[in-house]
């Protein structure tokens, strides 16, 4: 036998419930929102430069080459631009034609921050195959610390004598790579300072500049 509830018990469950209701649909209510962005930083280091300077020995004495031996060997140095997606240029192309023995030609390039974010650069490495006669000076120490508009300058020398044992017409190639990566995940240096980076590296050479 079913029963069933007393009115007035019905009526007290009905009001409880509708007033559930009310406070569920009555609350008053507010959204807080938080909106960001977050502009990222580029990493860009190019060359600027280069400059070529070109000399002889003669009998073992360093000079300019004479004007009538000039045109026989020459030395271009150029810029280019190995990514288009960045600013600068990642690349430099050195020429020599004519090279013989106690022909000089020197290279000196800059390695610029083009970027938002300061970066550790190594000095230049060498390939394993380029000749031992081609060599590279940085005037700055490893892991030198680059910041955004600031430079630091290194230089190639190619020059070779008869006990080199260079064979002539023949083409010899060398390759140099320089890494940049981010300052706080890149082994830190110790500061150069303007002396060291700015002379006692080029010492000796400023005299046969012919285009610095």
């Amino acid at each position: 036998m079913n029963k069933r509830l007393p009115l007035e018990l019905l009526a007290i469950l009905l009001i409880v419930l509708l007033a559930g209701v009310g406070v569920a649909y009555g609350l008053w209510s507010e959204t807080l929102t938080i909106n960001g962005t977050v502009n990222t930083g580029e990493v860009d280091v190019g060359f600027s430069g280069p400059y070529v300077s070109e000399w002889v020995e003669v009998n073992g004495s360093p000079q300019l080459e004479p004007e009538e031996k000039d045109e026989f060997a020459e030395c271009y140095a150029n810029a280019v631009d190995l990514d288009k997606t960045s600013d600068g240029n990642e690349g430099i192309e050195i020429t020599v034609k004519g090279a013989y023995p106690s022909y000089h030609c020197a290279v000196k390039f800059d390695i610029s921050n083009l970027g938002t974010v300061p970066v550790h650069i190594t000095q230049p490495t060498g390939n394993q195959n380029n000749p031992a006669w081609v060599t590279v000076k940085a005037c700055y120490p490893q892991w030198y610390q680059l910041h955004p508009g600031k430079s630091a300058w290194a230089w190639i020398l190619i020059h070779f004598t008869n006990n080199d044992g260079v064979i002539e017409n023949k083409d010899y190639t060398f390759t140099f790579t320089i890494n940049a990566l981010q300052w706080n995940e890149a082994p830190s240096s110790t500061t150069a300072t303007e002396k060291e980076t700015e002379t006692g590296c080029w010492t000796g050479y400023y005299e046969f500049t012919e285009s610095d």
